[in-house]
């Protein structure tokens, strides 16, 4: 019986592991993007004048 609870708490946690690393991944991505462009446009200002 207690394989049988390890295998269900197995499945869930492995299961919630792929979408949330997924969406951690997208929130990173989202941020660093920010990130690089927020430093460009004081770069591209200072270029233009």
């Amino acid at each position: 019986m207690k394989s049988v609870v390890l295998m269900f708490v197995g499945g869930l946690v492995g299961g919630f592991i792929g979408p949330v690393s997924a969406l951690v991944g997208v929130a990173a991505g989202y941020v660093v993007g920010r990130m690089l462009t927020q430093s460009d446009v004081p770069e591209r200002k200072a270029v233009s004048q």
